[in-house]
């Protein structure tokens, strides 16, 4: 219980500085992360709470948002086209990251 307290801690301050600098990504991160993390409880069948934790991270949230977007644009991308997406997406926050200094980029990767 020490360690999930502590780790909760550890992601509300994150989730806490990250809204101060940016707020909607802040705030989209403490929807997705905020209840699988507080419903972990140690002891107990692991196996759904291990695929529900692997399920709500940052990176399958991104992954999830670029088909989504391709389905509002009535253009469903496949999942090899989604893939490479993805990847551009991931490449282009680390681009703006090194030539920007945007330190906000590579937090969702």
């Amino acid at each position: 219980m020490t360690l999930k307290l502590v780790a909760l801690l550890a992601l509300a301050l994150l989730l806490t500085c990250l809204a101060l600098l940016n707020f909607s990504l802040g705030f989209l991160l403490g929807v997705t992360l905020v209840p699988p993390a507080a419903a972990v409880r140690p002891g107990g069948n692991r196996l759904p709470l291990a695929i529900l934790l692997v399920l709500t991270t940052p990176g399958l949230s991104l992954f999830v948002a670029v088909l989504v977007e391709r389905e509002l644009l009535e253009a469903p991308a496949g999942l090899g086209e989604a893939w490479q997406r993805f990847l551009g997406a991931l490449g282009q926050g680390l681009l703006q990251e090194h030539l920007h200094g945007a330190h906000l980029s590579p937090l969702l990767a």
